[in-house]
């Protein structure tokens, strides 16, 4: 069995507020490590914040972080009243949600913020169809991941899967909310945005593209913990235009969330250029 089996076997078997209480004894302890995902967090964030991270600040990202891991590993097994709990979304977001996918189609870009997981498995135990994205991880690793959240109620394709544009397009068109995380390119063929105060960042154009496709709505969409829940929120429509400006729009918004909540946001790595 190879580490990520063997972690995912044990995890998805700590309760969840065990594991919390586990996240929150470890963190002050893993934080003083000379990580250097640490110290690429702090320049990361410290730039999107506009300010220095403090050692606090430091503790409280390797909890968080921590707390996505073994919430990912679980949420397969959580139950459809325990979700709904969880999360902290207002009336007038949970309704822009439903408007879009009842109207012209709903595609949703995320940062790696808070529990990305766990927005999409509201999403499906509110009765929200979720569709996203997964890259090919080797040695099962993306079996495991599509399984997992598979069993939290969301359909994933890979990647690399051909034809995937069109097929998300489908997707879309069948009532689907299309889930992207959006704040990171993994394909080499991103487009430049302005980070507010911080920098330029090549983000995805996948979002833009495919609302642009299909005529959906394009929102933004962020999660952070909050005590014992999750907050959810979600932005307005994106106006349409160039896909470009479109995913300007996104990165002002994704800028806005991670400035209020610079913990929350799981970029463990240089970012900024």
């Amino acid at each position: 069995m190879n580490r990520l089996r063997l972690a995912w076997a044990v995890g998805e078997r700590i309760p969840a507020r065990l594991g919390d209480a586990l996240a929150k004894a470890a963190a002050p302890i893993l934080a003083m490590l000379p990580l250097r995902g640490l110290r690429d967090w702090e320049i990361t964030a410290g730039r999107a914040a506009g300010r220095p991270m403090t050692r606090r600040e430091r503790s409280r990202l390797v909890e968080v972080w921590l707390r996505n891991t073994l919430w990912s590993f679980s949420l397969a097994r959580w139950s459809d009243g325990r979700v709904l709990d969880t999360a902290a979304i207002s009336d007038e977001d949970a309704a822009a949600l439903r408007a879009s996918l009842d109207g012209p189609g709903l595609v949703l870009a995320l940062p790696h913020m808070g529990s990305w997981d766990f927005a999409g498995a509201w999403c499906a135990r509110a009765g929200i169809p979720v569709v996203s994205v997964a890259e090919r991880l080797p040695d099962g690793g993306y079996e495991l991941y599509r399984d997992a959240r598979a069993g939290m109620g969301m359909r994933i394709h890979p990647s690399d899967e051909p034809g995937l544009m069109g097929i998300l397009a489908a997707d879309v068109r069948a009532g689907r909310a299309v889930c992207l995380l959006s704040d990171r390119d993994l394909s080499g063929r991103g487009i430049p945005a302005n980070w507010a105060g911080a920098g330029t960042v090549t983000v995805p154009a996948g979002p833009a593209l495919l609302a642009r496709r299909t005529g959906a709505d394009l929102r933004v969409a962020s999660t952070r913990f909050d005590g014992r829940q999750i907050r959810l929120h979600v932005s307005d429509v994106i106006a349409p235009g160039p896909v470009a400006e479109m995913m300007q729009s996104v990165v002002d918004r994704f800028a806005d969330a991670v400035k209020a909540s610079p913990t929350n946001w799981l970029m463990l790595r240089r970012f900024f250029t």
